[in-house]
């Protein structure tokens, strides 16, 4: 395998070997560079207008967004990755944070004291499992915030085409009340970068 990508979504197919891709390539994504960065700014910028003091973010990587939040809000998610390695590199990058390697259904099983649950643009590898994480954010986190930062592609989208392939599609799937949105693009980006807020309401 040639670049991440492959490790990840290849040919229209989930790879899902995070762990192999962290140990090979030191920045996947450029996270460094903070890149996505309408959608990123939107989730803030809701998490400091609903009054959102805690939050679970989940696929947080190498850590450089939870820090970008803790900069702009004073949160300290409790932020959780699949990849041993990549939590490993989080800590050391910024050992003032709260870094956990956790798989989500698992973590969701139990309520955990926080006001929101962030998905930091790991929706396209949660398809399989989306289902399950909806009951389990209704059985265990009914009455908070759930966000979700979110690229779509233009014209080029092979993989989960069968769920959603645009941010309304993705909306409509959703069953909770939806609080905001926003989606953002330049005429020369392949992509479509998104920020979703909604309300975990109870059945």
């Amino acid at each position: 395998m040639n670049t991440y990508h492959e490790y990840v979504i290849h040919n229209g197919e989930f790879i899902g070997k995070f762990e192999e891709m962290y140990q090979r390539f030191e920045d996947p994504w450029m996270q460094s560079r903070q890149p996505n960065p309408y959608g990123r700014q939107c989730a803030i910028l809701n998490l400091k207008r609903f009054g959102i003091d805690s939050l679970i973010e989940f696929g947080c990587g190498l850590g450089y967004y939870s820090n970008w939040i803790h900069q702009e809000t004073g949160i300290i998610p409790m932020a959780y990755d699949i990849s041993e390695t990549a939590i490993t590199k989080a800590r050391q990058q910024f050992p003032q944070l709260d870094f956990r390697t956790g798989d989500i259904v698992k973590v969701l099983q139990e309520p955990l004291p926080v006001d929101a649950i962030l998905l930091a643009e790991i929706g396209w590898y949660i398809l399989q499992d989306l289902d399950e994480i909806i009951e389990l954010l209704y059985k265990n986190y009914a009455g908070k915030y759930l966000l979700n930062n979110q690229v779509f592609y233009k014209g080029t989208q092979r993989f989960g085409r069968e769920y959603f392939t645009t941010l309304q599609e993705y909306i409509d799937y959703m069953p909770f009340k939806l609080i905001g949105y926003t989606e953002a693009t330049t005429v020369e980006d392949s992509t479509i970068d998104t920020s979703t807020l909604f309300k975990i309401e109870p059945k």
